[in-house]
C-alpha cells in the first residue's frame, strides 16, 4: 500500500506528531557549547513563534553564561522575516537589511572581509528601522 502525500504539511498526522514530540528550545539550549556563537533573528509580528519566546531564550542563555549570542528583532516582519501584520504571515523575499545583519554576523566569525559588501551592509542597516538587543 502506497503512503498518501499530504497536500498541506501542517495537516499531516506524522508531521503534527513530530512537532508535539520535539523538546523545547529552552530545555535544550544548555547543550550548546559556550564557545558556539548563536544568532537569533526574529520578526516581532511572528504569530507562530511570539517574540517573547526569543526573549526568554536570550534570558536563558545569559543565565547559562553563554555570552556569545546576539538577538536582533525586526518590527513589522513575520515568521519568514517578510513584512507581515500581527495576524497574518506573508511570504516573500527577506529584506536586504536582514540579510545584511546575517552577513555581518557571519563575517565576524569567518575572518573573511569583503569591504564593499560590508560598507553596503552598514549603509543598509543604519538606514533600516530595527531594534537590536545584545
Amino acid at each position: 500500500m502506497k503512503a498518501s502525500k499530504c497536500e498541506d504539511p501542517s495537516l499531516c498526522p506524522t508531521y503534527l506528531r513530530s512537532l508535539l514530540n520535539l523538546n523545547s528550545t529552552l530545555d535544550i539550549i544548555g547543550n550548546i557549547q559556550s564557545s558556539t556563537g548563536i544568532l537569533m533573528l526574529h520578526g516581532q509580528n511572528d504569530s507562530g513563534s511570539p517574540v517573547q519566546q526569543t526573549f526568554l531564550l536570550q534570558q536563558r542563555l545569559t543565565e547559562l553564561n553563554h555570552h556569545d549570542h546576539t538577538l536582533i528583532t525586526y518590527p513589522n516582519l513575520g515568521h519568514t522575516l517578510y513584512p507581515s501584520s500581527k495576524w497574518q504571515t506573508s511570504s516573500g523575499p527577506i529584506p536586504s537589511y536582514v540579510l545584511a545583519d546575517l552577513y555581518a554576523w557571519l563575517e565576524s566569525y569567518s575572518g573573511f572581509t569583503n569591504h564593499s559588501a560590508a560598507a553596503a551592509a552598514h549603509v543598509t542597516s543604519t538606514s533600516s528601522s530595527k531594534s537590536s538587543v545584545k
